[in-house]
């Protein structure tokens, strides 16, 4: 009793939890509203003006950038004096900033959770200060930046991806390779970004050789973890403006701390402590506040976002799959259980011969493709390809009736198949693979469930092969009806025994030719029996008997047993006659009884 009420609790848990669980994405995007329309907090009919800092009349809240509205995932961000934008994931204390092309979420560190809720202020928003760099040089406005032939990484990538290392490589697999982006474009000497934000134009959009991701498919493959910070087009979304002062937009902590966007050839923005997008030299110490992406699989199962009350989050995990240089798959990154479509390359003097599914060091980890096809397993996975050398084909032939062949040009040293349908009543003596001119061939062939195979030799063959007729036997009876006399061994044999007026069927026996009786197995349904024919010529004997038509009935017997064993034997009309007998004789024994007593 008490296992089954265990059970039972953890079925019910499992059960809520289930239920409770919502996609976040879609919790963000049913509560938003289009940032090019007036709305409650906005009252400009053409919607916010990034001119201007956020404002209970200029965009406090969740919004929907407008020109994504029709995309499958169309950009969601926080702007203003909120404070609902909270989450709980890793152990840490987030805060929403964004999503993705691909619904992911992007959030930024917000400090420790306490008792499950978010109140940290000023540098307790941020893991730290540091120089964004050594010097004030101008390269150096890069998140990396190339000095002497060498790629370098920024103090300040540095930092944060040491503490990334050390907090959050468990949590990987469920974060996306997501672009961030250091606009490094120079237009006039002047820097792009400066120029579109001065303008009240924030972007997303970012050159690939500027847009820092891990992998080299989406961005310029630059990191070693999917991490990075704020940028200035960012924290505009959010509610700052360049040089304006902002206090009451959550992206104002009270606290300086980096973005990755430059302003000049030596200063970097930056979020300041006065609530301004500020620009700053890059010896300048300033907080790191880290950001990495959601998958857009995350769900929260509590929480309304607020900080007393934060959404607790859960991501799936995904996993890599690596194609080889002669393959190309769906995805590079899936969920246990998703199904995984493989497209492999054509190869001039190849054919593809299997496709693996490996893990990372090549073994064989037991999964199965079926048409290009297999089910992501709880790891990462490798495809392997497998070709052969295309050789010249050969003909198979044949110019008899029991032979079906599967193909008829067959690749040198590839298995060629065919199946044989031999005549009932005959077996097969021998197969023979013949050459061009008629002489048998020395060559293997193997048989599994009625499918014949051989390597194809360099040259065209012929297969033939060799059958004898089975002997067959007689069976006689003079009072049995056949619609034929001869079988197989193993034949099921079907006859009729006669029906003699006044005869019933006694038996019905088996012979030899020698008038031995044979020990056989007969099936019968009414006068019609069947056998399975043995080896030898046999012949039916049937006994009858005589029908009887006055049985003698036992004055003791039950007439409605009686009654009902006439049921299957005599018509209507003998068990009526019958029960009148029974009833007579019954009133004459009454009868008799009385007679006596007197």
């Amino acid at each position: 009793m008490k296992n089954k009420t265990i059970f039972i609790i953890i079925l019910t848990f499992i059960l809520v939890t289930n239920v409770n669980a919502k996609s976040l994405y879609n919790e963000l995007k049913n509560n938003s509203v289009k940032d090019n329309i007036s709305s409650t907090y906005v009252t400009d009919s053409n919607g916010i003006d990034f001119l201007e800092t956020s404002s209970d009349t200029n965009g406090k809240g969740l919004y929907m950038m407008g020109e994504t509205s029709n995309e499958s995932f169309p950009i969601i961000y926080y702007r203003g004096d909120i404070s609902n934008n909270y989450i709980i994931y890793a152990n840490f204390c987030w805060q929403i900033v964004r999503t993705t092309s691909t619904g992911g979420i992007k959030i930024m560190y917000a400090g420790t959770p306490s008792n499950n809720t978010c109140n940290n202020t000023g540098a307790d928003l941020a893991i730290g200060k540091v120089s964004y760099n050594d010097t004030n040089e101008a390269p150096k406005y890069g998140w990396t930046y190339e000095e002497n032939g060498e790629e370098k990484d920024s103090n300040a990538k540095t930092y944060l991806e040491e503490w990334y290392s050390n907090n959050m490589t468990d949590y990987t697999r469920e974060l996306e390779d997501t672009i961030w982006c250091n606009d490094r474009r120079i237009v006039n000497n002047v820097f792009e970004a400066r120029t579109r934000l001065e303008a009240g134009n924030p972007t997303l959009s970012c050159e690939k050789e500027d847009s820092y991701t891990v992998s080299s498919n989406i961005g310029n493959g630059k990191l070693t973890y999917p991490t990075g910070i704020i940028n200035a087009d960012e924290a505009t979304y959010g509610g700052e403006v360049l040089k304006k002062t902002q206090t009451s937009a959550y992206i104002n902590i009270a606290y300086s701390y980096w973005s990755m966007t430059p302003y000049v050839l030596n200063k970097n923005m930056y979020p300041n402590s006065k609530g301004m997008l500020n620009m700053y030299t890059f010896t300048y110490n300033a907080g790191i506040r880290p950001m990495v992406s959601l998958r857009n699989t995350a769900q929260f199962t509590k929480g309304d976002g607020t900080n007393d009350n934060p959404y607790r989050v859960e991501v799936e995990k995904q996993y890599k799959i690596i194609p080889d240089e002669y393959s190309e798959v769906n995805t590079d990154e899936s969920e246990k259980g998703k199904t995984i479509t493989i497209t492999p390359k054509e190869r001039d003097g190849y054919k593809l011969v299997n496709i693996q599914v490996t893990d990372l060091n090549g073994n064989d980890i037991g999964i199965t493709v079926n048409n290009n096809k297999f089910t992501m397993p709880e790891q990462d996975v490798k495809i392997k390809t497998n070709y052969r050398i295309v050789k010249d084909s050969y003909k198979v032939e044949t110019n008899q009736n029991e032979i079906i062949i599967d193909e008829n040009l067959v690749e040198q040293d590839q298995k060629a198949s065919f199946k044989l349908n031999i005549p009932h009543g005959y077996k097969l003596l021998s197969i023979k693979i013949l050459n061009s001119n008629n002489e048998e061939l020395n060559i293997d062939i193997t048989e599994n469930n009625g499918i014949y195979e051989f390597t194809m030799p360099g040259e065209n063959v012929t297969i033939q092969v060799e059958t004898e007729e089975l002997p067959k036997y007689i069976i006689t009876g003079d009072d049995i009806e056949l619609t034929s006399n001869e079988y197989y061994e193993s034949d099921k044999v079907s006859f009729k025994v006669k029906e003699k007026d006044g005869k019933e069927i006694a038996n019905v026996l088996v012979f030899d030719e020698l008038d031995e009786q044979l020990d056989i197995q007969l099936t019968n349904k009414g006068n019609c029996y069947s056998l399975d024919m043995p080896n030898k010529n046999i012949k039916v004997v049937v006994e009858y008997n005589d029908v009887i038509s006055n049985r003698i009935i036992n004055p003791e017997t039950n007439c409605i047993d009686i009654i009902n064993n006439a049921k299957h034997k005599y018509p209507i009309l003998l068990i009526i006659i019958i029960s009148s007998i029974l009833l007579i004789i019954r009133l004459l024994k009454r009868k008799e009884e009385k007679i006596e007593i007197i």
